[in-house]
């Protein structure tokens, strides 16, 4: 990584020509063949650089040299971003105000760059880490090759993309970089996060072999930590693998190994999950009536936990296994308040997803093919396009009732098209 990088970022963040840089004590085609890593500077043009810059020399005069300290902080930095995010953002306050300090060296200031980056990720600050990215790392790193960079570095980066993927919803990409984090000189803390992280990703891609595979493997981890809290969450995870491949006696066999770890941890928070997907599990096998029972309790754990709480999931689930029962007024009920409590679109849609049936039930028919159609067109432009071959299929029936049977034929028709998109499908 050449200086010549640095001084291109730096000058374009503030916008200056290169004239404006030279300021008539350099030649501004010397200047450039610098920027371009054709020219090595000597001490006298870092110097004036600076100055141009309003920046400390030593900022460009020692931006090879390496601080040890520096990268134990960076270096912990990173086990809190990836560990435990509440203790970053003290340490990321330290480094910026001693950044023309602490990070003279191209490779650490990049270190910082994608780990901070990381942070806003997972802080749920998109616009922030757009800019930091697009400003900085994109500019040092655009035509690297990533192999010829320090791993740690290359670690940085991989984490940094994971997460942004993963919020794009591109697991595909998100699993590419988490798999290409290098885990041989890891503590175990991050081994097994990076490691729940594969797991998660290959269930979502539906390569449940592998994500059973990536479970165990970090069960051993956290137990071995002694960390029972997450234990429980890796075998909640496993619940949800097997009940994503419909083997509800295994899916059920760790929720309730995992739910009787959250209740002797006292943690009601991962305990409302855990009953909510058992609720989940009882009404995938068509056990309405006990799939409530669960998903009433995980709603009260989630009730006493505030706004913390993701409540609408279980509205979705709960509304849902009401209707299919035939309990028309609590399914009403729970449609109305969870309604109140909507924040993101999403939840809208599939709340009505869950809800649609009651108009079936009522015989409003009208409500029940325009929402069908609100829903399909919502989940058209969405990431997620699981519910499209339910509602067409819906939709497509409807129309052939009603004798509408060009309409119905083209339902039924995106119905296969949503399925042949499928990642088991083709």
């Amino acid at each position: 990584m050449n200086i010549g990088r640095r001084i291109s970022i730096y000058r374009k963040r503030n916008n200056m020509t290169l004239q404006q840089v030279a300021g008539g004590k350099l030649s501004t085609a010397h200047l450039s063949k610098i920027e371009n890593g054709y020219r090595r500077p000597g001490v006298h043009t870092l110097h004036l650089i600076a100055a141009a810059f309003d920046l400390s020399k030593d900022f460009f005069h020692h931006y090879q040299d390496e601080d040890e300290e520096v990268n134990h902080l960076l270096a912990q930095l990173q086990l809190f971003i990836i560990t435990d995010l509440e203790k970053a953002a003290p340490l990321i306050e330290a480094l910026d105000e001693n950044y023309y300090e602490y990070l003279s060296n191209v490779h650490q200031e990049i270190y910082f760059l994608l780990l901070k980056c990381a942070y806003y990720c997972k802080s749920k600050m998109p616009r922030d880490a757009t800019e930091l990215y697009n400003e900085y790392i994109d500019a040092y790193l655009h035509d690297d090759k990533l192999d010829t960079l320090p791993v740690r570095i290359q670690n940085a980066y991989h984490y940094c993309q994971g997460i942004r993927y993963y919020q794009r919803s591109d697991f595909q990409n998100s699993l590419h970089h988490y798999k290409n984090f290098s885990l041989l000189k890891s503590p175990l803390p991050v081994k097994a996060a990076l490691t729940y992280n594969r797991a998660v990703l290959s269930n979502a891609l539906e390569d449940y072999q592998m994500a059973i595979d990536y479970c165990k493997e970090v069960r051993t981890y956290y137990e071995s930590l002694n960390q029972t809290e997450d234990v429980s969450m890796i075998l909640n995870l496993l619940g949800i693998v097997y009940l994503n491949q419909k083997k509800y006696e295994p899916a059920m066999d760790y929720l309730n190994e995992a739910q009787a770890q959250a209740e002797k941890d006292e943690n009601r928070y991962l305990l409302g999950q855990i009953l909510h997907n058992k609720g989940v599990v009882m009404r995938s096998s068509g056990q309405s009536e006990q799939a409530c029972v669960y998903l009433e309790r995980a709603l009260k754990l989630k009730n006493l936990q505030g706004v913390s709480a993701n409540k609408q999931i279980t509205f979705h689930s709960l509304c849902k296994a009401y209707v299919e029962r035939g309990l028309l007024k609590q399914a009403l009920s729970i449609y109305n308040t969870a309604s109140r409590g909507i924040s993101q679109t999403s939840d809208h849609y599939y709340l009505l997803e869950a809800f649609l049936d009651y108009y079936k039930q009522i015989g409003d028919m009208k409500s029940y093919e325009q929402s069908l159609a609100e829903c399909i067109d919502y989940f058209e432009h969405d990431a997620d396009k699981e519910p499209l071959e339910t509602l067409y299929q819906k939709l497509g029936h409807h129309f052939y009732h009603i004798g509408r049977y060009k309409r119905a034929a083209d339902c039924y028709r995106a119905q296969i098209k949503s399925t042949s998109g499928h990642p088991n499908n083709g």
